[in-house]
């Protein structure tokens, strides 16, 4: 999406949304720096790890970690750090409707080491992208090895991405209506528009083949009263919507 169709969607828009239905919210840790009960361990058990800095890491390569609930409208918050020179990979996933199908049936923000992977830092896959639907606004990256911040804000269709203080990222999905599109025409490389997506899901830490991928302080607010209707096992295209027109 370029800069100019971002600049159309509203800041004033954003606002009178994520007002709309908010509700008084606490911050609720997903990770502490202690356990994973928030987590579905399910077979993840050696593939990440709590360390003695309580800092949860890639431990090797297996699957990505999801939520064990589903989650609507949300401010979400991390730190992350990228292993140097490691060809650092990873990404955190959104919405996602069917846990075992997280790039197809949910949204991920990348999270990569843009200088080993050559790649520019407003390119579809650079950090901090909406990963081949937004490309970053502006270059907000820290060095890699130090700690970096995501904010996160999921409510209704309006999605905003804040990279290290800056926002990176603002999106409102109802513009998405076709599969394999963007809204200015370009390419992407999902199978169902993404603005048709339940607006619901898990919320996962992408493990990429165990490239050394470091995460704390996680830590989500509820923006609304409204609740999951599904649980992930029905079949994706039963769950599809129409996304309104503007």
């Amino acid at each position: 999406m370029t800069n100019k169709i971002l600049a159309t969607i509203s800041a004033g828009v954003l606002a009178a949304s994520m007002m709309a239905g908010a509700t008084e919210s606490e911050w609720v840790p997903l990770f502490d720096g202690k356990n994973l009960d928030s987590w579905n361990m399910d077979g993840r058990q050696d593939a990440w790890m709590v360390t003695d800095k309580g800092e949860l890491r890639v431990a090797k390569a297996g699957p990505s970690l999801f939520t064990k609930k589903r989650y609507c409208d949300f401010a979400l918050e991390l730190d992350f750090k990228m292993g140097a020179k490691a060809k650092a990979n990873s990404g955190v996933f959104l919405h996602v409707h069917n846990n075992r199908d997280e790039v197809n049936t949910g949204m991920e923000i990348q999270i990569l080491d843009n200088a080993e992977y050559s790649v520019k830092w407003d390119a579809g896959n650079a950090n901090g992208a909406f990963y081949d639907c937004v490309h970053p606004a502006v270059d907000a990256n820290k060095p890699v090895g130090e700690w970096e911040h995501f904010l996160i804000t999921m409510n209704g269709n309006l999605l905003t991405v804040e990279l290290n203080g800056k926002e990176v990222v603002r999106a409102d999905l109802d513009q998405w209506k076709e599969a394999n599109k963007n809204p200015d025409g370009s390419h992407n490389k999902f199978p169902h528009a993404m603005g048709a997506l339940p607006r619901e899901g898990f919320i996962g830490l992408q493990n990429y083949g165990g490239v050394p991928v470091w995460f704390r302080n996680v830590r989500i607010k509820m923006l609304s009263d409204r609740q999951p209707k599904f649980t992930g096992d029905e079949p994706v295209d039963q769950v599809l919507s129409k996304p309104e027109s503007k």
